[in-house]
Protein backbone atom coordinates (compact mmCIF):
# COMPACT_ATOMS: atom_id res chain seq x y z
CA UNK A 1 0.00 0.00 0.00
CA UNK A 2 2.77 2.17 0.74
CA UNK A 3 4.14 2.00 -2.71
CA UNK A 4 0.85 3.47 -4.19
CA UNK A 5 0.67 6.91 -1.89
CA UNK A 6 2.90 8.27 -4.84
CA UNK A 7 0.69 7.53 -7.37
CA UNK A 8 -2.25 8.17 -5.25
CA UNK A 9 -0.85 11.67 -4.89
CA UNK A 10 -0.49 12.24 -8.25
CA UNK A 11 -4.32 11.25 -9.27
CA UNK A 12 -4.91 13.37 -6.87
CA UNK A 13 -3.16 16.45 -7.60
CA UNK A 14 -4.42 16.07 -11.45
CA UNK A 15 -8.11 16.08 -10.05
CA UNK A 16 -7.53 19.10 -8.45
CA UNK A 17 -6.06 20.98 -11.38
CA UNK A 18 -8.98 19.55 -13.52
CA UNK A 19 -11.42 21.02 -10.76
CA UNK A 20 -9.37 24.48 -11.00
CA UNK A 21 -9.03 24.58 -14.92
CA UNK A 22 -11.26 27.17 -16.78
CA UNK A 23 -14.63 26.32 -18.58
CA UNK A 24 -14.50 25.05 -21.81
CA UNK A 25 -16.63 28.19 -22.76
CA UNK A 26 -13.51 30.48 -21.77
CA UNK A 27 -12.33 31.33 -25.26
CA UNK A 28 -8.35 32.01 -24.57
CA UNK A 29 -8.18 28.49 -23.17
CA UNK A 30 -9.81 26.49 -25.67
CA UNK A 31 -7.75 23.43 -27.26
CA UNK A 32 -5.68 23.40 -24.72
CA UNK A 33 -5.07 19.62 -24.62
CA UNK A 34 -2.76 17.64 -27.43
CA UNK A 35 -3.86 14.38 -27.45
CA UNK A 36 -1.08 11.49 -27.77
CA UNK A 37 -1.98 10.35 -31.37
CA UNK A 38 -1.64 14.12 -32.15
CA UNK A 39 1.93 14.37 -30.75
CA UNK A 40 3.60 11.34 -31.57
CA UNK A 41 2.71 12.11 -35.27
CA UNK A 42 3.63 15.77 -34.81
CA UNK A 43 6.81 14.63 -32.90
CA UNK A 44 7.44 12.56 -35.92
CA UNK A 45 6.98 14.79 -38.55
CA UNK A 46 9.23 17.33 -36.63
CA UNK A 47 6.27 20.16 -36.38
CA UNK A 48 5.88 20.24 -32.76
CA UNK A 49 8.70 21.89 -29.74
CA UNK A 50 7.83 19.41 -26.27
CA UNK A 51 8.52 21.03 -23.53
CA UNK A 52 9.21 18.49 -20.78
CA UNK A 53 8.76 20.29 -17.21
CA UNK A 54 10.04 17.48 -15.06
CA UNK A 55 13.14 17.70 -12.67
CA UNK A 56 15.98 16.42 -14.40
CA UNK A 57 16.14 13.36 -12.18
CA UNK A 58 12.94 12.35 -13.20
CA UNK A 59 13.92 11.87 -16.48
CA UNK A 60 16.58 9.92 -15.58
CA UNK A 61 14.74 7.51 -13.12
CA UNK A 62 11.27 7.35 -15.56
CA UNK A 63 12.53 8.16 -19.03
CA UNK A 64 11.79 10.43 -21.26
CA UNK A 65 10.06 11.24 -24.64
CA UNK A 66 12.25 11.00 -27.47
CA UNK A 67 12.89 15.04 -28.74
CA UNK A 68 11.37 16.47 -25.57
CA UNK A 69 13.47 20.05 -24.43
CA UNK A 70 13.67 19.61 -20.21
CA UNK A 71 13.17 22.97 -18.84
CA UNK A 72 11.66 22.12 -15.06
CA UNK A 73 8.79 24.12 -13.62
CA UNK A 74 10.44 26.44 -11.30
CA UNK A 75 12.68 27.81 -14.87
CA UNK A 76 9.65 28.43 -17.03
CA UNK A 77 8.68 31.94 -16.35
CA UNK A 78 12.10 33.03 -16.38
CA UNK A 79 13.27 30.79 -19.36
CA UNK A 80 10.63 32.07 -21.56
CA UNK A 81 11.46 35.68 -20.71
CA UNK A 82 15.18 34.83 -21.62
CA UNK A 83 16.61 36.49 -24.95
CA UNK A 84 16.69 33.80 -27.99
CA UNK A 85 20.75 33.33 -27.16
CA UNK A 86 20.67 32.86 -23.69
CA UNK A 87 17.58 30.70 -24.32
CA UNK A 88 19.55 28.69 -27.19
CA UNK A 89 22.77 28.74 -25.09
CA UNK A 90 21.17 27.58 -22.45
CA UNK A 91 18.34 24.53 -23.45
CA UNK A 92 20.50 23.82 -26.59
CA UNK A 93 16.97 24.77 -29.04
CA UNK A 94 15.76 27.90 -30.30
CA UNK A 95 13.22 30.18 -28.10
CA UNK A 96 9.91 29.85 -29.61
CA UNK A 97 7.75 32.70 -30.45
CA UNK A 98 4.86 33.80 -28.68
CA UNK A 99 2.37 33.41 -31.85
CA UNK A 100 4.19 29.94 -32.44
CA UNK A 101 1.30 27.22 -32.53
CA UNK A 102 4.10 24.33 -32.27
CA UNK A 103 4.77 24.73 -28.62
CA UNK A 104 3.58 21.82 -26.12
CA UNK A 105 3.99 21.17 -22.53
CA UNK A 106 4.59 17.71 -20.90
CA UNK A 107 5.44 16.16 -17.57
CA UNK A 108 4.75 12.57 -15.82
CA UNK A 109 0.67 13.03 -15.47
CA UNK A 110 -0.32 16.04 -16.76
CA UNK A 111 -0.37 18.39 -13.50
CA UNK A 112 2.87 20.49 -13.58
CA UNK A 113 2.46 21.01 -17.97
CA UNK A 114 -0.62 22.75 -17.40
CA UNK A 115 0.71 25.03 -14.62
CA UNK A 116 3.15 25.37 -17.20
CA UNK A 117 0.51 25.97 -19.70
CA UNK A 118 -0.76 28.64 -17.55
CA UNK A 119 2.26 30.32 -17.02
CA UNK A 120 3.40 30.86 -20.43
CA UNK A 121 -0.45 32.37 -21.69
CA UNK A 122 0.95 34.77 -18.46
CA UNK A 123 3.25 35.46 -20.52
CA UNK A 124 1.31 36.01 -24.44
CA UNK A 125 2.27 32.44 -25.03
CA UNK A 126 -1.86 32.18 -26.42
CA UNK A 127 -1.40 29.12 -28.67
CA UNK A 128 0.61 26.94 -26.36
CA UNK A 129 -0.91 23.17 -25.42
CA UNK A 130 -0.10 20.37 -23.19
CA UNK A 131 0.03 16.91 -23.48
CA UNK A 132 -2.25 15.97 -20.60
CA UNK A 133 -1.54 11.99 -20.41
CA UNK A 134 2.11 12.97 -20.05
CA UNK A 135 5.00 10.58 -19.63
CA UNK A 136 3.15 8.14 -18.05
CA UNK A 137 0.36 7.68 -21.05
CA UNK A 138 3.35 7.72 -23.29
CA UNK A 139 5.22 4.95 -21.84
CA UNK A 140 2.04 3.06 -21.71
CA UNK A 141 0.79 3.82 -25.30
CA UNK A 142 4.22 2.97 -26.47
CA UNK A 143 4.45 -0.42 -24.23
CA UNK A 144 1.17 -1.20 -26.08
CA UNK A 145 2.86 -0.78 -29.66
CA UNK A 146 5.35 -2.78 -28.70
CA UNK A 147 3.45 -5.47 -27.94
CA UNK A 148 1.54 -5.62 -30.66
CA UNK A 149 4.57 -4.80 -33.02
CA UNK A 150 6.43 -8.06 -30.91
CA UNK A 151 3.28 -10.42 -31.77
CA UNK A 152 2.46 -9.50 -34.55
CA UNK A 153 6.81 -10.07 -35.49
CA UNK A 154 6.16 -13.34 -33.67
CA UNK A 155 3.56 -15.34 -35.84
CA UNK A 156 4.56 -14.11 -39.04
CA UNK A 157 8.12 -14.42 -38.59
CA UNK A 158 9.03 -17.44 -35.61
CA UNK A 159 12.77 -18.18 -34.33
CA UNK A 160 14.03 -21.13 -36.63
CA UNK A 161 16.34 -23.56 -35.36
CA UNK A 162 20.18 -23.93 -36.86
CA UNK A 163 20.60 -25.25 -39.80
CA UNK A 164 22.49 -28.69 -39.61
CA UNK A 165 26.01 -28.30 -40.48
CA UNK A 166 27.90 -30.51 -43.21
CA UNK A 167 31.01 -32.48 -41.20
CA UNK A 168 31.71 -34.87 -44.33
CA UNK A 169 32.70 -34.50 -47.29
CA UNK A 170 29.92 -37.08 -48.40
CA UNK A 171 27.55 -34.74 -47.20
CA UNK A 172 26.52 -36.31 -43.77
CA UNK A 173 25.04 -33.51 -41.94
CA UNK A 174 24.75 -33.35 -37.78
CA UNK A 175 22.80 -31.28 -35.50
CA UNK A 176 25.78 -28.56 -34.51
CA UNK A 177 26.77 -29.59 -31.07
CA UNK A 178 28.74 -26.76 -27.89
CA UNK A 179 32.26 -26.80 -27.77
CA UNK A 180 33.52 -28.94 -25.14
CA UNK A 181 33.95 -26.71 -21.77
CA UNK A 182 37.63 -25.30 -21.36
CA UNK A 183 39.61 -27.26 -18.24
CA UNK A 184 39.03 -25.87 -14.54
CA UNK A 185 42.18 -23.84 -13.90
CA UNK A 186 41.25 -23.80 -9.91
CA UNK A 187 42.78 -26.77 -8.17
CA UNK A 188 40.16 -28.93 -6.58
CA UNK A 189 40.64 -30.13 -2.86
CA UNK A 190 41.98 -33.15 -3.64
CA UNK A 191 44.52 -31.93 -5.61
CA UNK A 192 47.78 -31.71 -3.35
CA UNK A 193 50.08 -30.72 -5.66
CA UNK A 194 53.43 -28.84 -4.25
CA UNK A 195 54.28 -25.63 -5.73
Amino acid sequence: MAAMWPYLLHCLLFLAILHHRPSAGSESWQDTDMPYDELKARLGAGTVRLFDVREPIELVEDGEIPGAVNIPLGEVEEAFQLPPGEFRQKYNCEKPGKDDDDIVTSCLAGVRSFDALEQLRKLGFHKVKHYPGGFIEWSENCEQEWKAKDETRNTKDPIQPPAPVDKSENGNTETPTAPPAPPNPIPSPQDKTEL
